[in-house]
Order: structure tokens, then sequence, then C-alpha cells
């Protein structure tokens, strides 16, 4: 038996890296000509950049571990906070009590209380949507200030129209509770709130899926081979036609396509209501403005989060506040992180248009002063997020039961499975892919 893999990013690596673990014949083939899909770290000049703001967090001992053996003395343990930008302040991320205190109007703080504390009695049922769980676990103001405005410039919809675990367990613990717990230093160490203290590679994020590639070996991995037919009878996966005509005989095929893509490459085409469905599925697409800085730091912060709408951008990381192997001694970098639509102006713009556009709102805001822009570039990100909406779920149950009915075709990653997964949810659900498959 063999194994396919289409895809080469995190996800295709993470079976790749489990399949040669276990002696699997296995052949990834990628479209592109490096491996890492959306986690790659590239250089601008002198500087490095990862094209997101991506850390590895201890929560799967496993996962930590296979890391750990990739990378051994290059993996970093970072410490470094975040913040959020509102009002004009910096608000400490996750949040803590005196920052608070000292940040906001008494009134509001007062709010904020007297929600969570009757927050039990005020709520009854599961939540129906993101809007609703924000209110149930945080009241009504803190999701506000915090969460509810910040999540409709992420992806795009109004709270109300997005399923409830759509930032999945990202902002999991940010609640009255986990702040008091935080401030009294009773937190513990790996829970799970989005930052923290975390890991990262000396040179980058996309070590890590370097590292995988060259346990996997060159020669298991085929670049530049765009899949553009999957063949099938119906039950099984019979073959994978590449650009270059070559048709490849398989018994088990992984993808790690969007779905959108799948559907498009399979031959014969699925049924017209699965066409249908795929076409109602949307995904956001982040553009990326990256700025050489004359300046040893723009910040001490890991990310700083723009919740208010004056700000077309939700979010601005610091490569060198996570290695100082990113940026040279006396200058740093920033990433300044924008949502699109695919086919919308932003992402469509020319480059020079898309950074005077960030340029305008760093300076015109005070972030950034003019003298201090060394260079610039910008980046497309597509197919970043799956925007899981109120629609999605029974969609996603049509599409899946569908690609179910191959006995040798399994989807894993975020575009391909629809969920929002991390580096450690990926090397868990290949171990356990891998096993079902090979044992």
């Amino acid at each position: 038996m063999n194994l396919h893999v289409i895809g080469a990013g995190p996800a295709g690596l993470a079976m790749g890296y489990y399949a040669k673990k276990k002696k699997i014949p296995l052949q990834i083939f990628e479209a592109s000509d490096s491996v890492g899909g959306n986690c790659k770290t590239l250089e601008f000049g002198n500087y490095k950049f990862d094209t997101g703001a991506h850390r590895f967090h201890n929560k799967n001992k496993e996962a930590t571990s296979v890391v750990k053996s990739l990378l051994k003395d290059e993996l970093l343990k970072v410490n470094v906070p975040s913040k959020i930008y509102s009002k004009n302040k910096m608000i400490n991320f996750p949040l803590e009590l005196p920052n608070l205190i000292s940040s906001l109007d008494k009134s509001i703080l007062l709010k904020v209380v007297i929600e969570n504390l009757l927050n039990p009695f005020s709520y009854s049922g599961a939540p129906k949507n993101f809007r609703d769980l924000a209110y149930n676990n945080y009241g009504k103001t803190l999701s506000e200030l915090f969460l509810i405005n910040y999540t409709e410039k992420l992806w795009g919809k109004a709270a109300h129209l997005l399923e409830e675990d759509i930032a999945g367990n990202r902002l999991k613990n940010l609640n009255l509770i986990s702040i008091i717990k935080s401030t009294l230093g009773i937190q513990k160490e790996d829970s799970e709130h989005l930052d923290g203290a975390f890991y990262y590679p000396k040179n980058g994020y996309g070590a890590i899926f370097e590292a995988m590639k060259k346990y996997i070996g060159k020669d298991n991995i085929q670049l530049k081979s765009k899949v553009t037919g999957i063949h099938h009878d119906g039950n099984s996966i019979s073959g994978i036609s590449l650009d270059d005509n070559q048709l490849i005989n398989t018994s088990n095929v992984i993808s790690t396509l969007p779905l959108n893509i799948l559907i498009d490459v399979l031959k014969p085409l699925p049924p017209k209501n699965i066409i249908d469905d795929v076409k109602k599925l949307q995904f956001r697409f982040i553009r990326l403005g990256i700025l050489s800085l004359d300046m040893k730091y723009f910040s001490n912060n890991a990310s700083i989060y723009f919740p208010e709408k004056k700000f077309p951008f939700t979010r601005i990381y610091e490569p060198k506040n996570r290695s100082k192997m990113m940026a040279p001694k006396d200058k740093t970098c920033i990433v300044v992180e924008v949502p699109c639509e695919e086919n919308d102006a932003i992402y469509n713009c020319n480059n020079d248009e898309f950074l005077s556009f960030i340029k305008f709102s760093l300076i015109n805001n005070g972030l950034i002063n003019k003298k201090n822009i060394i260079n610039s570039t910008s980046l497309k990100i597509p197919y970043a997020y799956p925007l899981l909406d109120k629609n999605s779920k029974n969609i996603l149950r049509n599409i899946h039961g569908f690609i179910k009915s191959f006995d040798n075709l399994c989807l894993i990653g975020r575009s391909a499975q629809f969920k929002y997964l991390h580096t450690h949810d990926l090397l868990f659900e290949a171990k356990c892919k891998i096993s079902q498959l090979f044992n």
C-alpha cells in the first residue's frame, strides 16, 4: 500500500512525518516551489517574517515532543506579552485586573463585574451563535469591548451570524474568573488562552516545516507539482493526475486542498448539489503589509490587536520580539494583517496602493513616524481562515458525507476540514489518521 498526500503545508507534512516514521511508502505533491503552505518564514532584505503571527503552544505533549525532536536547541521558549490597542490605550492581553482598573472607566468596570455575577442567572441553554457565546461567558460589556468588534473585523460578518466555535480555543479563558486568577497568580501555566508563554524556532516558524521536510526526505516531496485531477469510480480514488498530465495510480489519498478546489479536481465531478454546496462556503483571505523600520523595536509585544473599526488591520506582530534573529540588532520589522475577501478591492489592489493605505493609517493614528520607515512590501495569504457562519454546518455535513463515500480518501487541514486548527492539532490528527489507515 502507498500513500499520496496533496499539499506540503503543515497538514500534509504532518501526515508525511508520521507516514515516514511508520516506514510507509509516500509521496507528497506540492503545487508551489516550497513547503509550509501558509506557515512559511520569508526574507525581506536583512529581515525575516512569518506568513502569519504563528506560535507553537504546548497543548499536546506528543506534538511538543515531535517539534522539540526536530528542532532541538533551535526551539526557543518565549514569554512575550501581547496587547489590545483600544481607545488610544494599550491593554494587556490576556486581560489583567490591575491593568483594566487603570485603563477603563470605573462605571464600565462596575458593569463588567455585575454582568459576570449575574450571567449564570441571565442566560439558559446552549449559545446559538458567537455573540451568544461571548455574552454568556464574558458579559455584554466585556464582549463588546474586546471580542465582538474584533471578531466582526476579522471575519467580515456580524457576530450573530457566526458559529459559536469560530475562534476555536483562542479566547476560551477570556472571562472575569480567568482575569482574577491571572491577577492572583493562580492561573495554570498551560491554560488555553490566546497568548502567554510559547515555543518559537530561532529562525522563524517556517523552520518547523523545513525540519519536517528534511525528516521526510526530498525524494518523497515533489514540488511544482499541481494536482489537476483526482480520478475515481464513485467508491474509490484510482489515480492522481498532475499538471504535466502524468497519471499516478494510488491506493490511499490524503487531501489538504481547500474544499472548493478539491471538488473542482474530482473526475468525474460530484453531483450538482455538492458542487452548489461548495460554492456557498467562504474563506477569509489575508493581506500582509511588511515594513522595515529604523528603530530598535516598534514595541515590546508579540502581537498587538486592533478591535476598533477605524483601523483597517486587525493585528500587528513584530518578528524580532519572537526571536532576535529575525531582524538586525538596531532595526526591526512589523507585519500588519488586513483581513480580506478574495474578490475585494484591498486584496486585489496593486502593491503600492495597498502599502500607501496601510502607511497612511499607521502614521495618521500616531503608531509610527514616516521618517522611521525604511522599506515595505506586501504579501497575499489565500485561504487563511475557513469562515464558519450559521449556514456552514449543514453544508459541511453534506460535503463531508459525500467525501466519506470514498473508501481511500481522507481530509486533513484547516481548509480541507473547514476547522480552525493549529500545528499541535494537525500533528495529533495526523498521527491518528496514519494509525487508522495503516494499523
